[in-house]
């Protein structure tokens, strides 16, 4: 059992100054793949959406391993 750390919150506004935002405090890289699960959720047949959704990650993931070099 982990028991949160408030007394961070306190150092939280210097750190921000010093390193800008509080990354692991940040939801924006799950609300923006929320947007691309989505996508794949509604471009399918509606027959297999878990199989079209896993087909589609798996062309998206060889796609970026090719993009950045392999």
């Amino acid at each position: 059992i982990s028991k949160p750390k408030f007394h961070f919150l306190v150092h939280l506004p210097a750190y921000i100054r010093w390193f800008g935002p509080a990354i692991l405090f940040s939801t924006e890289c799950y609300e923006s793949f929320n947007h691309v699960f989505r996508l794949t959720c509604i471009y399918n047949n509606r027959q297999a959406p878990s199989h079209d959704s896993c087909k589609s990650f798996s062309q998206q993931d060889i796609i970026k391993h090719i993009a950045t070099g392999g």
